[in-house]
């Protein structure tokens, strides 16, 4: 596996990752459960799991006659994942270690919740169209994505702190980027969401502004898909990570906007 693989890379950052729950990955996981309008007993996928923020609230609304299958790449995640559904003692879910784009349950979803991950997937439309194969029919899917600008100014200055290191990034848009880009409006999500053969297509804002010091800036880059731009050698790293925070500041205003979308398979009887 490349250094530069983004389930190693989670992996390695897992703690950084974690780090983030409170401020930005736990509030939208719960809004991205509250949007799929859980019902006790459902069955839901959690695909790309992470450390949990969607799978915990997901598990708790539908109880224990419900499920919930936690899908993740890395190791790291859900090793933690584990330990905070155990700390709260939830025994409906499963964790599996496996790249969702590829993976099968044993069983039809009634709801498959996908959180600012998709854009990781390599053919995002193939990888979404897969999830939503495992819905039933008028099975719903839910997924969370970030608008056009935002992660700014995080993502253009560690770019740049990079390329001082990594010369060959210049002029190069990661496949990630590529993929958030071509959904990072309302309209343009909907429409390529009615392209996936998905119906009932509904598309809400969720403007939000964190404001974080140095050190909670870098956890950022180190516990996210951004690692993967970092060089290999310590040194090297220890550089960027200067450069980045002389050109973020010790504070910081970063624009964490984002969009949560809902849709629907078809109905047989269509």
């Amino acid at each position: 596996m490349s250094a530069r693989d983004p389930g190693l890379a989670f992996t390695d950052g897992a703690l950084q990752f974690e780090a983030w729950s409170d401020k930005l990955w736990d509030p939208m996981g719960r809004d991205v459960v509250a949007a799929a309008v859980l019902q006790p007993g459902e069955k839901v996928l959690d695909a790309c799991c992470g450390t949990g923020a969607a799978t915990i609230p997901a598990a708790l609304a539908v109880g224990p006659s419900g499920t919930v299958d936690g899908v993740d790449i890395s190791t790291g995640l859900l090793r933690i994942a584990a330990a905070n559904l155990a700390e709260r003692g939830i025994i409906n879910t499963t964790l599996t270690e496996a790249d969702v784009t590829e993976w099968r349950g044993h069983r039809t979803f009634d709801a498959v919740l996908c959180s600012y991950s998709m854009f990781f997937f390599a053919d995002m439309e193939a990888g979404v169209e897969h999830l939503a194969s495992m819905l039933r029919p008028g099975g719903r899917i839910v997924t969370s994505t970030w608008i056009e600008g935002a992660l700014e100014p995080f993502a253009g200055r560690i770019l740049e702190a990079a390329i001082k290191e990594r010369p060959r990034l210049a002029g190069v848009v990661p496949a990630v980027n590529q993929n958030m880009a071509r959904v990072a409006s309302v309209e343009a999500l909907s429409m390529w969401l009615e392209e996936r053969g998905l119906e009932d297509v509904s598309v809400s804002t969720h403007p939000l502004t964190l404001t974080v010091d140095d050190a909670m800036a870098w956890n950022l880059v180190m516990g996210s898909g951004w690692r993967t731009l970092l060089p290999r050698d310590p040194e090297a790293i220890s550089r960027v990570r200067r450069d980045f925070i002389r050109s973020v500041g010790p504070l910081i205003e970063m624009n964490s906007d984002a969009m949560i979308a809902t849709a629907s398979v078809p109905r047989r009887n269509h």
